[in-house]
């Protein structure tokens, strides 16, 4: 299974933030003898690589911690934008969430919408 695949790759690879997040949209595993949740996995995968905007949107679907410091779900969102304004899915879920704050300017919930459909038609 796809689960058994991120977990082989951890094992082998503790550091793999990719396969942390993999494992994270997986629904969580056990890597090491040790559970751990989807919300674990993509603070896992975020405490490797900070950068990773795909693994911030993840985290947005219910907030979490990073390197000590609580982050609810919009937070998540707008540091995945903050690192990709052209992330069309991260655009999506901000929407979802009621839109935000992005780069200094409000926008609503149906400009997030209107942005990622005009960054990712296949959204619609």
């Amino acid at each position: 299974s796809r689960i058994d695949c991120f977990q082989h790759a951890l094992a082998l690879d503790p550091q793999d933030a990719n396969a942390w997040n993999n494992l994270g949209n997986s629904g969580g595993g056990e890597v090491g003898g040790r559970a751990f949740s989807r919300i674990d996995c993509f603070q896992h995968a975020l405490a490797l690589d900070p950068q990773d905007a795909n693994a911030w949107n993840n985290l947005g679907k219910s907030g979490g911690q990073v390197g000590g410091q609580a982050f609810n779900r919009i937070a998540c969102y707008q540091r995945a934008l903050a690192l990709d304004p052209q992330f069309a899915n991260a655009w999506n879920t901000l929407g979802v969430a009621g839109g935000a704050e992005v780069g200094g300017q409000a926008i609503s919930e149906i400009a997030c919408f209107q942005r990622a459909l005009a960054l990712d038609p296949q959204l619609a």
